[in-house]
């Protein structure tokens, strides 16, 4: 691969080979792939496309020009993917496309009848019409209503009105018109049908079956058939790789070569000509269970259990439940929650000639809640602010130094720093106090709508001397969850947006419902401050104006009276530590 554009022509190449049949086609694409190892130095290898890949992504059904313009559609979409991807951890990334593989496979049509079935037509196992033309499903279909119509069935009024059917399936118009399932005797002297089905080339399940179920309203259930084992079904679908053929099951147990109990469903012996007394013992177990009453039971638990995998299958309550220790258990209750505040300078470059970056985003302040849980069971709160200010403090690279971090780290890394420690003070107090009860130490950190924003303003400090980032749960676009793990203290901190854990509402109708009542949203002149004057702007001693707090986004919307006037009782504190304790 040299340009996207090959992939389209590839497709369309790939569509003309078939000739106008369908096909089902998954694609995997050959990758350079980029291994950090350390400082600058890199290593490079390469993952070409194989068939076990090639199955474990999607699966297209390609059966006309518009599900191959889809098809397309849906490769651009899997290459973006592709681009985004990291492996095992961050250090290896995709840096290149090489080449692409087009695994496809022929659909093939039903109405071939195979030599070795003729031992169960013998048998009359399954009912099997002979005719001229690959329309055997519809002569099954046509013999499973004449057969509930009639109480002789004609093997010649079968095919007539399975033409019937097929003209109907397929809106061809003539003297075979079908009305209610009624048997039209004009059809059987109608040759205009049989170019139709001297052309036809059988009935294509993956592709016509939906069709199928809805026009006739059937419910089909179809079992594949293999000599060594045998099936049972009403329709039964014969298939040797290169062919396939449909016949209906008349005698089931004669096709499976056992005795079923219609009652109980349990008693089962081997349908046999010679061992006469176990078809003597069989007929005896049907007689009895006859009599008898079967009546559906449930035997329940002693312990009503919900149906819950990701508790039930959680290692803590696995042990729990196993040696009688539920009492024990213990919910999670610790948890630390984080926001930033942002600057926003305007841009206005042009990346390319459709492209233009009109803005770029930078840290102004990261604001964090660690929650701790009491013996007594209340509630410790402890709030945490890191910000641009204190990059510019005297005793900063003491901070770091204290941490062990390296002299050019951002305060966002010396956040983490804070963040791990007090990770181990919310780990103790979840923690049991039996070592042999398994848990997990991870400490959930929570940000709102963190996994298209928050997380990226993370990105660049997740992985460092002292901690280092899994592989993130999502994509670039949308990171649900991401686990940050410091390499001496074996501690996780498991970054969740926590709009997924409440579902879908907006952060002020959360608030309203699980939040501090009394507490109210910060008020920010986002608009007026930026990378270059925001020590200017947060250090001033007068408040704004409210004209100063329009926002374009918005429509030129300036906050209410109210809102202003909680700004100005807000900006007699510090106000830069106000809306982060806000946050």
């Amino acid at each position: 691969l040299t340009q996207q554009e090959q992939l389209s022509q590839y497709a369309d190449k790939v569509y003309d080979s078939y000739k106008g049949l369908p096909f089902k086609v998954q694609i995997d694409f050959g990758v350079l792939l980029q291994e950090k190892l350390d400082g600058n130095n890199y290593e490079y290898s390469c993952s070409i496309p194989s068939l076990d890949n090639a199955f474990k992504h999607q699966q297209s059904t390609i059966t006309d020009k518009k599900s191959l313009e889809q098809f397309k559609v849906d490769i651009f979409k899997y290459l973006r993917e592709v681009m985004e991807r990291s492996y095992d951890d961050t250090k290896n990334l995709i840096v290149g496309i090489l080449n692409v593989m087009f695994a496809t496979y022929k659909l093939i049509d039903t109405g071939a009848r195979m030599p070795y079935l003729d031992k169960h037509v013998k048998q009359h196992s399954v009912h099997y019409i002979d005719s001229d033309y690959k329309i055997c499903f519809f002569i099954t279909l046509s013999y499973k209503i004449r057969s509930e119509i009639d109480t002789k069935v004609n093997n010649n009024s079968v095919i007539t009105f399975a033409k019937q059917l097929f003209a109907y399936y397929y809106r061809i118009k003539g003297k075979y018109q079908l009305f209610e399932y009624l048997y039209n005797d004009k059809a059987k002297k109608d040759q205009s049908l049989n170019k139709y089905l001297q052309d036809y080339q059988g009935f294509c399940i993956s592709t016509e079956m939906t069709k199928f179920a809805d026009t006739f309203n059937l419910v089909v259930n179809i079992y594949t058939y293999h000599e060594e084992l045998e099936g049972k079904t009403d329709l039964l679908l014969i298939s040797d790789v290169t062919e396939q053929h449909i016949m209906y099951v008349s005698n089931v147990e004669k096709l499976a070569g056992v005795l079923i109990c219609p009652y109980c469903h349990d008693y089962v012996t081997i349908l046999s000509d010679t061992n006469k007394r176990a078809n003597e013992y069989f007929n005896t177990h049907v007689e009895k269970c006859k009599s008898q009453t079967h009546e559906p039971s449930i035997l329940l638990h002693d312990v009503p259990m919900s149906i819950c995998p990701a508790i039930l299958s959680h290692p803590t309550t696995e042990y729990l439940m196993a040696y009688g220790l539920m009492d024990q258990f213990k919910a999670q209750r610790g948890f630390i929650t984080y926001d930033f505040e942002i600057l926003s300078d305007q841009v206005m470059k042009n990346i390319t000639d459709q492209t233009t970056l009109l803005s770029q985003l930078s840290k102004l302040s990261i604001a964090s809640t660690e929650v701790f849980l009491n013996q007594d069971k209340s509630y410790e709160i402890v709030k945490r602010c890191y910000t641009l200010f204190d990059e510019l403090s005297e005793n900063y690279q003491e901070q770091l130094e204290n941490y062990g971090l390296p002299s050019n780290s951002s305060f966002v890394h010396l956040w983490l720093a804070q963040t791990f420690e007090s990770a181990v003070e919310i780990y103790q107090c979840m923690k049991y106090d039996d070592e042999n009860i398994p848990f997990d130490k991870c400490v959930k950190v929570l940000g709102w709508n963190c996994s298209r924003f928050d997380i990226t303003l993370l990105w660049d400090a997740l992985d460092c001397e002292l901690w280092t980032m899994g592989v993130p749960i999502g994509d670039l676009n949308n990171t649900k969850s991401i686990i940050v793990t410091h390499k001496k203290l074996h501690l996780k901190l498991k970054f969740i947006d926590a709009e997924n854990l409440f579902g879908p509402m907006t952060l002020k109708a959360c608030f309203k419902d699980y939040g501090d009542k009394s507490e109210h949203k910060d008020i920010f002149h986002y608009e007026i401050i930026n990378s270059k004057n925001w020590n200017e702007v947060l250090m001033k001693t007068e408040p704004f104006d409210q004209k100063y707090f329009k926002s374009q986004l918005k429509g030129g919307y300036s906050i209410t009276k109210g809102e202003y006037d909680q700004y100005l009782i807000d900006f007699k504190r510090d106000y830069g530590q106000a809306i982060n304790e806000l946050n």
